[in-house]
């Protein structure tokens, strides 16, 4: 329940009452068990991101596997990564659905950076590592820039916040998560091999002039 709120009323929109309120409890019984509400807070983080790592890093060892000691493909390192995230909120029922709008609403803003940090850096170093092996050419800002921007396009994408819904006067749903992705995977495929070849070993490569001059 307190996964809920967070997600629908953020971290200063709900209270310790709120969350003791919802599931029918005195509020000494919540923080007894769960200390104050920044606890609460990190406890509600961390559940489901141990769960999205075992997932993500068992497609890791399983691309890992396939690939024999080669590099692993674009593909298979983007969709380990981000299709746990796409899949579960979409079928993974309310609870996933919450904590992937919660996700969203938190993992940019700087005030929960060392939360995020803690429970979604250890997994994201592995993918990382294996990315600059699949983009040798690639400087190491290169690789690091593509992978945040891959980030991003996934919580904005599972953020739901119907941007697309309005500008297609309903054409297109931002709940259709699923077909989102099978535009999402060659769209950050792209953008890793363009960042990559832009940001290679070679330097930095700016263009002499900017276009808004």
């Amino acid at each position: 329940m307190a996964e809920r709120l967070f997600a629908h009323f953020g971290y200063d929109g709900t209270s310790i009452r709120d969350v003791a309120k919802s599931v029918g409890v005195q509020i000494a019984v919540i923080s007894y068990h769960c200390g104050p509400k920044e606890s609460l807070f990190e406890a509600v983080i961390e559940r489901r991101a141990a769960v999205m790592a075992d997932r993500r890093l068992s497609a890791l060892e399983h691309s890992r596997t396939a690939a024999a000691g080669a590099p692993i493909s674009l593909d298979a390192l983007i969709k380990g990564y981000v299709w746990p995230f796409i899949d579960w909120s979409t079928h993974g029922g309310e609870g996933w659905k919450n904590y992937a709008h919660l996700i969203a609403r938190v993992a940019n803003s700087p005030r929960w950076a060392a939360i995020i940090s803690k429970h979604f850096d250890g997994v994201a170093r592995q993918y990382l590592a294996e990315f600059r092996r699949s983009l040798p050419e690639a400087s190491t800002n290169a690789v690091h820039l593509g992978f945040s921007f891959m980030i991003g396009t996934m919580l904005y994408t599972c953020a739901e916040a119907g941007e697309i819904d309005r500008r297609s006067d309903g054409k297109f749903r931002s709940s259709d998560l699923e077909t989102a992705f099978e535009s999402m995977l060659p769209f950050i495929h792209g953008g890793f091999l363009a960042v990559a070849d832009h940001l290679s070993h070679d330097g930095v490569k700016f263009p002499q002039k900017c276009p808004a001059d």
